[in-house]
């Protein structure tokens, strides 16, 4: 629904890819070859956008050794780099919503190197290991990688920063089948890192030495990746004030109505505003009015014109892949006709009581798409149907009547 993740079109399995990439930044890293080398760890945090969850927030711990000093005109070669990415619980839960289990997929980290006489742009590729996404919290992704080799020309001091990520990944399901939160199942979600922090991994000391040339990691590894094709339009996940994930879902079905034996269709449309960490909503419905044709005592002919609208905000409960919604709405039957013969044109002509209605979603619904939602309700009785209103109120009054409806994402 439009909340709630993140909010069906998702990502959000996508969130736990984010995480991995964070440790494609370390792999990033440009390490110089010394004959002494620190321990170096470096925390950064960022903000990827997916479906489903729209932006959230991902941490990387970036660990390695790199020496402090290098000469010039010999290789670094190349130092193991290990990272372990935290993505948030709204970013799993978001991934539980499409089915996830599993993340897999790709990342490509910016990276800078400075040095004298050197100012060098790097975007370094890694593959995340496979990972299992948990039921609820947050997740870990442990990565690792190597660092390309450079030789320095100039002595003074070379300078590694750590820039921008960008994920590409692929949430599974238990069957390893693909979750559909993109036509191929992968995502492309673009990682900016929050301003306002140290983003240097390492800052290296080049003394005087042999000759030789600056050598750039091969070209390909320095081409700015092309922009994303498959990054989700902001409105559909952007979170609205307060926090939360909005999700929009048009709405087609009917309503069958026990007492009158008849049905009415139904459009409209719900907007839901989800609490991923809570698995809470609460959202907006809005359905067109309507019409229906009906027999007293199966053969005195009658229509009316009805009108629904809900009674407050509407809650509800994420379950698995789709959600319990508690409708609560009022009824009005702005025109009743008997023989064609209008009986009650009141406007207020409704039920004395709000109509109830616990309704769950299908086992095929998907967040991302929509799928089928179903419950049943009462009406009560009448009140302000004119000198029939008795009349009125006794067949309209019901238990078990039905709402069978479908929701297709926006």
């Amino acid at each position: 629904m439009s909340h709630p993740r993140g909010k069906k079109k998702t990502a959000v399995a996508a969130a736990a890819a984010t995480a991995a990439v964070g440790l494609v930044a370390s792999a990033l890293v440009l390490g110089a070859q010394a004959s002494a080398a620190d321990p170096i760890s470096l925390t950064l945090n960022y903000h990827c956008t997916f479906p489903l969850v729209g932006s959230q927030g991902l941490k990387v711990v970036i660990n390695t050794d790199l020496p402090t000093t290098v000469n010039t005109g010999q290789p670094t070669g190349a130092f193991d780099i290990k990272a372990v990415s935290t993505i948030n619980a709204d970013t799993v839960s978001g991934l539980s919503l499409i089915g996830a289990t599993t993340l897999e997929g790709t990342a490509t980290a910016a990276a800078t190197v400075a040095a004298p006489g050197l100012n060098l742009p790097v975007n370094v590729p890694i593959t995340l290991d496979k990972t299992n996404i948990p039921a609820s919290g947050e997740m870990n992704i442990n990565a690792a990688g190597k660092t390309p080799s450079l030789t320095f020309t100039q002595p003074g001091q070379a300078k590694i920063t750590v820039g921008d990520l960008n994920l590409k990944v692929t949430p599974r399901k238990a069957d390893g089948s693909v979750t559909g939160i993109t036509p191929d199942g992968t995502i492309d979600a673009p990682c900016t890192q929050d301003t306002g922090q140290n983003n240097t991994l390492a800052t290296i000391t080049i003394n005087g030495g042999g000759g030789g040339t600056t050598t750039p990691p091969p070209p390909t590894s320095t081409t700015p990746p092309p922009p994303t094709s498959t990054t989700p339009p902001p409105t559909s996940t952007t979170p609205p004030p307060g926090g939360g994930i909005k999700y929009s879902f048009g709405i087609t079905g009917q309503t069958a109505l026990k007492s009158l034996g008849s049905t009415a269709p139904i459009t409209g449309s719900f907007d839901a505003d989800v609490n991923l960490s809570a698995k809470t909503f609460t959202g907006n419905l809005q359905l067109n009015p309507t019409h229906t044709d009906f027999k007293l005592f199966g053969f005195l002919q009658g229509s009316s014109d009805v009108k629904v609208v809900q009674n407050g905000p509407q809650t509800g409960e994420l379950v698995g892949t789709g959600f319990k919604a508690h409708i609560k709405f009022d009824t009005f039957l702005t025109t009743v006709n008997l023989f064609g013969i209008p009986i009650s044109t009141d406007p207020k002509c409704g039920t004395t009581a709000p109509s109830t209605s616990e309704m769950t979603t299908g086992a095929d619904f998907d967040l991302l798409k929509g799928g089928k939602l179903s419950g049943t309700y009462s009406l009560s009785a009448l009140q302000n149907c004119g000198s029939f209103n008795d009349i009125i109120s006794a067949f309209a009054k019901s238990d078990g009547n039905t709402l069978d409806l479908v929701l297709a994402k926006k």
